[in-house]
């Protein structure tokens, strides 16, 4: 198995990709981010964290569900399809930058799809998952939040390639668990890494967001392709 690379090296990445597609990325991740904004600015209250998980990809839908009223959680699925959009998006470019394609439009890329209902099932199956090992301790609930945390990657990435055949939803959750052995404390690190720079976009009303969100979510998709160019597991058929 070949080395992975580190945080600096897939960051590094990024940014070269960035350079000169500032206005493409901002775009690409416009909607989600003007979500957060408005979480941040107009309601912090508890009807917002539904929507909140969505954006994060965080899993807990089903806590949400339990506490926030229908309507709320409704949107809250409509977000997930667009930050899901847009996050698929993105990994098509890290995989592929000189790639041509529409941003605003690529926001709604899942709304034409005749699957959009196993992003929503598969997110609901991850935030049960999530929230009944979080019962036990909330040590047990972040360990799985890590190990489920490729598994709508993982989805695309098999779906794309005419490999899911034959698979159930939870199937990617399980690919995904495989995926993170050994690389869950990678990921804990690269999340960490950007604490500062959650601290200050929320420090900024949200405005730093317009810039930060897009760098966070393509070295996400940067991790993940690593993952995978180095781990043969996600072609286990």
């Amino acid at each position: 198995m070949q080395r992975y690379k580190t945080r600096y090296e897939l960051k590094t990445e990024v940014k070269s990709l960035l350079q000169g597609n500032w206005t493409r990325a901002i775009q690409l991740y416009l909607i989600p981010v003007i979500v957060m904004i408005l979480n941040i600015n107009v309601n912090r209250s508890n009807s917002t964290d539904a929507m909140k998980d969505a954006i994060y990809n965080n899993g807990g839908a089903f806590s949400s569900l339990l506490s926030t009223g229908l309507i709320s959680y409704i949107i809250s699925l409509v977000v997930l399809l667009i930050s899901l959009s847009s996050a698929f998006r993105g990994l098509d470019w890290i995989e592929d930058p000189q790639l041509d394609f529409q941003p605003i439009k690529s926001n709604f890329t899942y709304f034409r799809s005749p699957d959009w209902w196993k992003l929503i099932l598969i997110y609901i199956l991850v935030g049960i998952f999530t929230f009944l090992w979080t019962l036990l301790l909330v040590i047990p609930g972040i360990i799985k939040w890590l190990a489920y945390s490729q598994t709508y990657f993982i989805y695309k990435d098999l779906n794309d390639r005419g490999e899911a055949d034959g698979l159930t939803l939870t199937d990617y959750i399980t690919r995904s668990r495989q995926l993170m052995v050994g690389n869950k404390g990678r990921y804990f690190m690269m999340q960490l890494s950007f604490l500062g720079w959650w601290i200050l976009g929320s420090i900024t009303l949200g405005i730093g967001f317009i810039w930060i969100y897009p760098y966070y979510k393509l070295t996400m998709a940067n991790f993940y392709r690593d993952l995978v160019d180095k781990n043969a597991v996600n072609n286990i058929g």
